[in-house]
């Protein structure tokens, strides 16, 4: 179902004295509502769409995970 009302404009979140820890957890942040709003795009798309929406949530998921390694400070070997 189409929304009535627009979602508001994400407010900017990169500012002076933001910390490694904050810019690690907006990141994760932003990176999951894409994911859910490539989820939510895909399911009324053609195929050829779907698929390249399907990889861009892929790609999106390998990030946070890389991002998970760095917020935890361990070596992962790949």
């Amino acid at each position: 179902m189409k929304k009535l009302v627009p979602d508001p404009p994400p407010v900017l979140c990169i500012r002076e004295g933001l910390s490694l820890d904050e810019a690690l957890y907006l990141a994760r942040q932003h990176l999951n509502r894409a994911i859910d709003n490539a989820h939510e795009a895909a399911e009324d798309a053609p195929l050829k769409q779907e698929t390249l929406i399907g990889d861009s949530v892929l790609q999106m998921k390998i990030a946070l995970a890389l991002l998970k390694v760095c917020v935890n400070h361990r070596a992962v070997v790949v």
